[in-house]
Parts: structure tokens; sequence; C-alpha cells
């Protein structure tokens, strides 16, 4: 908290007597205060307001703003007074002029200031000039930890290691400190801590931050695969391993490259949109899920400010994944004039610059060719994929997948033949089968075998027959501007090289 520290003394010093404290942080505002207070040179008193409690220093009948404010311009006693709900009163002509009588009464003292303490909320344009403004961040990683090990000091049954409490308080860099508290209480409450459990209620966390945000066009995507399920992409699996240790508060601090994004092109069904969940299920750290549609419905007010507002709450939730489904239908085909969209895709170029470093964006889309040069230009994401249709070993190991999911032993069942019989088949459409041949031999009431799933599959025609035309499009397309998501496929690529 040393920056707002420094801004506040910066007002004192400069004899600023009403000091506006933006910050969702009641407590932890009125704390600081209290130790500034302590440092003046008459070791100031603080004396607190509420529209509830009035003056806290034996005043009566000081409930009311008015009343309350008449109080300290009238006696001009020393002291830091700190507003709780003035600014809900704001507005009203007695309490602002009150507040321009008290700027002018004491902007030439140096022992007597007014703390409005207050969240998000609008100043008066008559009252602003007077008001010198301050927005207090968020809780630093230095500031958590030390309040974890405070409450940890108080609790005398559950102690963790210190790193661990170092590890703790980096995740939850983002969250205020009662978020904090309340996660220390849930840890010291679980029968066995383990990083599991630790990761899940941070994730928990998090989760209601966005929805306390208010964005619905910003959801939470719970993850429970793993990266062994996914079959094929072995090469876009590869990339994400290799920087499953660097998407982190402590790589960050090391100076490590951080990695952006990645955008991931393809064929319907070949597993894009997993993809991005399985970057946040490899890395620890919660999926959002961003619908552009919403974006631009007006629901959430202009969709510039809608997407201001987004981008403000899934980086108070860092470290994040942040999913972009078919991004092309919200940042693509700018050519059709819509000036909303033109002036989004404008602010999310920015943003994807100057974001938060540990905001991750898995970008999905089928048609990429409809984005915009500036969008896929490195720096921005750090690579382009494209899932292409299964091939016979990815194929056989999708097969394997999907069996096992069924709680079968796949050895009980012909994978070769239904491999060659699945030939141009997506990931979905061979899940399909597997699911379907299962239902049937449960309907017919019969152990499950390889003939249901060869059944079920005559019933199926691809979606590579059905959109011949559209597929070998997007193939022809993403032959040499793309890198291929499965190993032995297109160019070859070191991914200790690519950036």
């Amino acid at each position: 908290m040393a920056e707002v520290t420094e801004e506040i003394e910066k007002a004192i010093a400069g004899q600023y007597p009403i000091i506006y404290l933006n910050s969702v942080e009641e407590s932890r505002v009125i704390n600081l205060l209290r130790k500034l207070a302590e440092k003046q040179v008459n070791d100031l008193p603080v004396i607190t307001w509420s529209c509830s409690a009035g003056l806290d220093a034996k005043v009566e009948d000081t409930d009311d703003p008015i009343k309350a404010l008449q109080w300290i311009i009238k006696e001009g006693r020393p002291g830091f007074y700190i507003m709780k709900d003035l600014l809900d009163f704001a507005g009203q002509p007695q309490v602002d002029r009150l507040l321009r009588d008290a700027y002018e009464k004491f902007c030439k003292h140096s022992d007597l200031y007014i703390f409005i303490v207050s969240a998000d909320r609008k100043i008066p344009h008559s009252i602003r000039s007077d008001i010198f403004q301050i927005n207090v961040s968020l809780p630093s990683q230095a500031e958590i930890l030390s309040h974890l090990q405070e409450l940890q000091n108080g609790n005398a049954d559950r102690k963790l290691r210190n790193e661990a409490l170092k590890e703790i308080s980096l995740a939850l860099c983002g969250l205020t400190l009662k978020d904090a508290t309340h996660l220390m209480h849930q840890i010291n409450h679980c029968e066995k801590i383990t990083t599991a459990i630790v990761s899940d209620l941070i994730n928990e966390s998090k989760k209601r931050l966005v929805a306390s945000g208010g964005a619905t066009c910003l959801e939470y995507v719970p993850v429970n695969f793993s990266i062994d399920q996914v079959g094929g992409l072995g090469r876009l699996k590869e990339w994400i391993n290799i920087r499953k240790n660097l998407f982190t508060q402590k790589a960050q601090l090391s100076g490590m490259p951080i990695p952006r994004g990645i955008l991931i092109m393809g064929i319907s069904g070949c597993g894009k949109s997993m993809c991005a969940k399985v970057v946040a299920n490899s890395w620890k750290v919660p999926l959002f899920r961003l619908d552009m549609n919403l974006i631009f419905s007006q629901m959430h007010g202009s969709p510039e400010a809608a997407f201001h507002k987004v981008t403000q709450i899934v980086e108070r939730a860092a470290p994040a994944v942040l999913w972009i489904d078919e991004i092309e239908n919200g940042l693509g085909l700018l050519e059709s004039g819509n000036a909303n969209q033109s002036h989004v895709f404008s602010a999310f170029l920015t943003w994807m610059q100057e974001k938060s470093p540990l905001v991750f964006v898995a970008a999905t889309a089928n048609r990429i060719e409809s984005l915009p040069a500036e969008l896929i230009r490195k720096g921005r994401f750090d690579q382009v994929f494209f899932c292409d249709l299964p091939d016979d070993e990815e194929r056989a190991e999708i097969l394997k997948i999907h069996l096992k999911a069924n709680r079968q032993n796949p050895d009980d069942f012909d994978i070769a033949r239904l491999t060659k019989i699945t030939k141009e088949w997506n990931a979905a459409e061979i899940e399909q089968a597997v699911n379907g041949g299962r239902i049937d031999a449960s309907s017919q009431n019969h152990p499950f075998t390889t003939k249901d799933i060869a059944k079920h599959i005559d019933t199926i025609v691809p979606l590579s027959e059905t959109m011949k035309e559209q597929t070998k499009r997007i193939r022809d397309w993403a032959w040499d501007r793309a890198t291929p998501a499965s190993k032995g496929k297109g160019r070859e690529l070191s991914f200790n090289e690519d950036g």
C-alpha cells in the first residue's frame, strides 16, 4: 500500500482538506489512515462517521450528514475525519454547500482533514475541484503475505510453511484482504490441506469475484479433465506443458517471459474449445469465457464500456485464462462497417498489448481468414495453432479415451477396425459414435462391443463429407500459415525457438 500512502501524504502536504479514497476495502483504508494520523506532528486523532452511528467522538445526533459536517466546520477540532457513507448523500444542495464551506475554511490548515471512503461513487461536478481523489489499489503480494502471516499467528492449531503462504499470497493477488481472510479460515477448516484443495478454494474465490462484478458476458467455466484426456494434438499439448511453470507470479517477478495467449483455429469438432480448458487445468488457474455476442447486445451499456468492464474484472482475477470462443464473430469481418465492432476491436488490440501479464488469452476461430492481420501478428498471440482432422494414430488414441470414459477396457475392442472406418472423422464425431454405441447396447440389454460402435458409425455422415468444400478451404489456408497442433503434420517446429 506504499503507493497509496505516498499519494495521501502528497495530498496532506498540499493541504487538501477533503480527500476521496475510492476503495471497496473500508477497514483496510481506515487502518492505513490510523497509522498515518500517528505520523503527523501532533499525533492527530481519528474520528469516523457513518449514517447509522454518526460521529464516534461522543457527539450525539450526528447520523445526519448535514449535522455532522456542520459540527466539524463549527468546532474545527484537529483530526482525521473519516466519512464512510458521505457520497451516498452527495448531490444534495446542503451537503455539497457544506463540503465547499469545509474546503474554504480548512484549506489553509495542516491539522484537519476530511477523508471520504467509498467505492466507485461519482462526485458531483460542483464540488469535484475541491476534492483530491485517490484510487486505492488492491493489496500487493507482500501485503497479502503479511496479512496471512498475522492470521496464522493467531491460529495455534494449523501452521502452514512460510513458502506455502508465499505461494497462496501470490495466487490471491487481485483479491481483497477480506477475501484472503475468508480463504484462510476455509483452509484451516480442511481436514487435510493439499495443493489441490488450496487451488480449488482460490479458484472459487475468483469465481465469486467475477460473479459479483455484474458482467454476465463473463462466465466462470469449471474444468474437470486433464491434458491426458485429450487425444492427439501432441504439439499443442507439448507447448502447454513447457509453459506450465511460467504462468505464475513467481515467474513474473523473476523476469521470465510470460505466455500471452494462443489462437486456435481449425475444423469444427477437433478440440479447439477443449484446448482452452486444458490450458487452465494444466496451469491450475481459473478459466473465464467471454461471450462476445453479449458484449454487442447492449445489455451492459455500450459495447466499448462492457468490454472495458470485463477486462477490469478478469485482470482482478489474474492469474487466469480468458477464453474467447469463435473470436471471428466478434472481432472479424470489419468490412461490414459496424462502428461498435470497430471500436471494440481497437480496444481489444490495445488491451492485448497493455494487459496484465497473468491474463492468458485462449481464442478459438473456425474462419481465421476473417480476422484482420493486426490481431494474429506476433506480440499479441504467442502462437497460432491449426487443429486438423485426426490421423490414424490420433483416432486410435481418441477411441481409447472415450472407451475409458465409458468404463470400458479398450483391449476388448477392435481399435484397428474402428480407426479405419472413422477415417476423416473429427474427435466429436468419434465420441458420439462411442457414446451412441454404448446407449444402443444398453437399450438392447447386451454387452457393449465393437459391433455396436461400428453400427452407430454407419448412421453418421461426418462433417468432412457434409462440408467437404469448406473443410478443404480451411486446410488449404492453414497449410503454411499456422502451426499444426498435431505432431507429424505440416512444417516441423521446435518450441524452444518459436518465441
